[in-house]
């Protein structure tokens, strides 16, 4: 009993970690796949994730997380607005949006409403703008406070407009 308990422990444990890795590649575009009958990992196999062009915007924001915010700024490591955020991210793909939030209103095509957001598009505000994640949150250069941060309600402000950059 005592062996047959180690033993799917080890089973267990094994499953864990391979949980674990689809979660901690480099990329996120690799993982690996177990299945598992009672106490033993039965398969592994290497599954490739095809990732739209929009979540590798949202990927490569997030690399930005909590660096800070400076009025009129343009540099992702050292201090940028929301604009400036946003028009560097976008730069990144071969994308040229317009420097100011009023502007980019403009840029891209128009989505009609937040539910037919996907991740990637610019969520423009009055007098700010941010880039949707998906799951109602938008990454964005909030103030100078809290920096580049996420926020858990895209409609925390009145939406003026989405813009789809990339498809």
């Amino acid at each position: 009993m005592r062996k047959q308990l180690k033993k799917g422990l080890l089973c267990l444990l094994t499953a864990a970690l391979m949980w674990g890795a689809m979660f901690s590649c480099s990329e996120a575009d690799t993982y690996y796949a177990t299945t598992v009958s009672g106490y033993r990992v039965t398969k592994v196999k290497k599954v490739k994730l095809r990732m739209t062009k929009g979540q590798k915007v949202v990927r490569y924001a997030l690399r930005f997380l909590g660096n800070p915010y400076e009025y009129g700024g343009t540099s992702l490591t050292n201090g940028t607005d929301c604009s400036g955020f946003t028009m560097k991210i976008f730069r990144h793909f071969g994308k040229n949006i317009p420097r100011t939030s009023s502007s980019q209103r403009s840029a891209g095509k128009r989505v009609k409403s937040l539910r037919k957001a996907k991740p990637g598009d610019l969520i423009c505000y009055d007098g700010h703008v941010a880039i949707y994640m998906g799951k109602n949150r938008v990454i964005h250069a909030s103030n100078e406070r809290d920096g580049i941060k996420i926020t858990k309600n895209a409609a925390y402000r009145h939406i003026v407009s989405i813009r789809r950059i990339v498809r």
